[in-house]
């Protein structure tokens, strides 16, 4: 499912060595251990937790007094009897939470590694600029030996030899742009992995790519993470609905107390009773009407979610196919030729058959070819991770 192109062939170039190499399998793994990556894990165990507090029972309520007749100290306690469902709910209701925060972490990540490849394919294209760009400045330099050459042999002039070093100049002008702008690339992955932004990173290994079938990719998009968050909100309206339902119940309680040092009685008085609580004034009806048209507004994001999803699919679908296929046509038709003009237009220079102008224009075209090409290929290669991220997948996931 990749590609068989390699960037370390692509951006090698005389005099100039990246400090390190870094490949896509690496910038994945790394993210596992990025910031982001870590508030999630703590968001996820913080939830969890919730789920163990919320099978607490409600507080039990100790009460203590004195009579000035009677009793001298009356004391008692009253324990909450969670009997009648509650607890199951809450526990639900913070289990279908933690579900919600699961999910949302999936997304999260997959952002992350979304973000991260694209980061990487940058700085994969601004290595291939410096390639290019150093490859048309040998270009341009070869053209000035020729010139001097000329005009040491009385064929030339001293114009050709002064435009020949203007051309080459403005070329090592551009590597070393291009350069600084590989440098910006490499510190936004290192800010996205949590890595000192100095660290001098050059894009190593295959660029991702593969093949891929329309109707099988949309047969998968029923397991798509942002369809299964979406069902996992739905789910957790749904337990707090249960929730709201389940406090309908009467709450009851056991209450114990006992009268001490009462002159009028022989001993202790003992009292024990079942106290009820009936949540007349609570409202839960509205509150379960909230609660269930918050559960059917969830039902209707996941089916714009739904429609979302199939068109986001079938766009990077036809993305894809158009990078691939202007790549293709760039590879197989217009290098070779551009090539083959520029290679007979500075023989016919060297002999005399052409000009300079004619001569520095061929390797100029020949230069915005190959930079075409390097860019098309890193097109394709995000036009591909695109599709995987459309599709479900986790970005460069094989």
């Amino acid at each position: 499912m990749r590609h068989a192109v390699v960037i370390a062939a692509l951006v090698m170039a005389p005099a100039y060595v990246r400090a390190e190499d870094i490949t896509l399998e690496a910038v994945l793994a790394a993210t596992d251990q990025a910031p982001a990556t870590r508030t999630t894990a703590a968001e996820l165990a913080g939830a969890e937790a919730r789920v163990d507090a919320a099978g607490a029972w409600s507080p039990t309520v100790v009460h203590a007094g004195t009579n000035r007749l009677t009793a001298r100290v009356v004391a008692g306690v009253v324990v909450p009897l969670p009997i009648l469902g509650t607890l199951g709910a809450a526990r639900d209701e913070a289990e279908a939470h933690a579900g919600v925060v699961r999910a949302d972490g999936t997304v999260v990540r997959r952002e992350l590694r979304h973000r991260a490849v694209q980061a990487w394919l940058e700085l994969a294209r601004a290595d291939a600029a410096i390639a290019t760009l150093v490859t048309s400045a040998d270009q341009a330099a070869s053209l000035e030996t020729i010139a001097r050459g000329r005009l040491e042999a009385g064929a030339g002039g001293q114009v050709d030899v002064t435009s020949a070093h203007a051309a080459r100049t403005r070329a090592e002008v551009a590597v070393a742009a291009a350069r600084r702008e590989a440098g910006a690339r490499a510190a936004e992955l290192a800010g996205l992995l949590g890595w000192d932004p100095l660290r001098d990173l050059h894009a190593a290994g295959g660029l991702p790519g593969g093949s891929a079938d329309l109707e099988a990719l949309r047969a998968r998009l029923a397991g798509h993470p942002e369809r299964a968050a979406a069902l996992d909100r739905i789910a957790e309206r749904e337990a707090s609905a249960r929730r709201v339902d389940v406090a309908r119940r009467p709450g009851l309680a056991i209450e114990v107390s006992g009268s001490f040092g009462d002159p009028t009685l022989p001993g202790t008085d003992l009292f024990a009773g079942l106290s009820i609580e009936l949540p007349v004034f609570a409202h839960l009806g509205a509150q379960l009407r909230a609660a269930n048209h918050d559960t059917a507004a969830e039902r209707a994001r996941l089916a714009a979610l739904d429609a979302e999803l199939a068109g986001a699919l079938v766009a990077a679908y036809r993305r894809w196919q158009a990078a691939t296929d202007r790549l293709a046509g760039l590879e197989r038709d217009v290098v070779p030729a551009q090539e083959k003009a520029t290679q007979l237009t500075e023989q016919a220079y060297r002999e005399g058959a052409r000009d300079l102008a004619t001569a520095l224009q061929a390797a100029r075209d020949l230069a915005a070819v190959r930079a075409e090409v390097a860019n098309a290929r890193i097109d394709a290669a995000t036009a591909w991770i695109e599709l995987e991220l459309a599709e479900g997948k986790d970005a460069g996931a094989r």
